[in-house]
């Protein structure tokens, strides 16, 4: 009885990889004919992030505001689906594109999501951390290049056919890890998610657990390890799913419903400012109350 049930939700699981497949290679097209159509629309992406789900939300910093701010398209591509029926779906290539601003000297940032597997069982998105070159200050405050530089010297050391323990003994690791203890998770940089790299699973070793836990491999979830001291971005997961299935296919959905929010903002302050006169302590002074003491990450205009 168990092995039917086993049986029918690999099959399940299947048939939701399939979907997504099939999915990504029907709508990919008409992703691409509204990122042309979106460029004609002033401020479309810094007003999306301003509706952002709270798994992104809530990563935001008010000083990443500025520089978000300049944000002229998000881009989501499952980068290793070869056709409908062949490539891993849940793979997926963030790409951030930026107007000419006085933060970042790059206007175009991408980052690889890695669909993997460990021997454990586990399974879930792995990355590589990318550099950011600032023309001012460093929004991650040091994080990301840290993340960056004990990345290169993990490869170094693999080159030179050292063991992965090692890399525990070098400055760079323990740098990276004294300046993530000093620094609280709520206030780090949005932009310290470029670093997040998740657990240290290789293609190889994702094919050879695959081979070993054939189930798991078509789920869509897993057991979640502890991920490693040296992760500057312990939420990268979280919000790189996030933007892939939520934020990206929804965009035009967050942009109308804060257009809508605004128009309605309008008619109620009309109405408002009618009735001044009569309640001087009316709902602007609640609203007021309300959001006192919250850090403002409305989006501005970039300049």
């Amino acid at each position: 009885m168990y092995d039917t049930l086993a049986r029918i939700e690999e099959q399940l699981a299947a048939i939701e990889l399939d979907y997504l497949r099939k999915t990504y290679i029907a709508t990919r097209p008409r992703f691409l004919d509204r990122a042309t159509a979106i460029q004609a629309i002033p401020h479309f992406w810094s007003t999306v992030i301003d509706e952002a789900p709270a798994e992104i939300d809530q990563r935001i910093q008010p000083r990443d505001v500025p520089a978000l701010s300049c944000l002229t398209a998000i881009d989501v591509e499952r980068f290793e689906v070869e056709d409908a029926d062949n490539g891993e779906p849940r793979s997926i290539k963030l790409t951030l594109t930026f107007k000419p601003n006085e933060w970042l000297y790059d206007h175009i940032i991408e980052k690889k999501f890695y669909w993997r597997m460990s021997h454990n069982g586990w399974s879930g998105l792995v990355s590589e951390p990318v550099n950011v070159r600032w023309k001012t200050r460093d929004l991650t405050d040091g994080l990301l290049d840290l993340a960056v530089n004990l990345w290169k010297k993990e490869l170094e050391l693999a080159t030179n056919a050292r063991t992965s323990g090692d890399i525990e003994c070098t400055e760079e690791y323990q740098t990276l890890v004294e300046n993530i203890q000093r620094t609280p998770q709520d206030a780090i940089s949005f932009f310290a998610f470029l670093g997040f790299r998740g657990h240290r699973i290789s293609a190889e070793d994702s094919l050879a657990a695959m081979a070993e836990f054939p189930r798991q491999a078509k789920s869509l979830a897993g057991e979640l390890p502890p991920l490693p001291d040296s992760e500057i971005y312990l939420h990268g997961e979280e919000v790189a799913v996030a933007l892939s299935e939520d934020l990206y296919p929804g965009a035009t959905h967050y942009f109308t419903a804060s257009k809508e929010r605004d128009a309605r903002v309008s008619d109620d302050e009309l109405v408002s400012d009618s009735n001044d006169s009569d309640s001087p302590e009316g709902s602007n002074a609640l609203d007021n109350e309300e959001h006192e003491g919250r850090p403002n990450k409305k989006m501005k205009i970039c300049s």
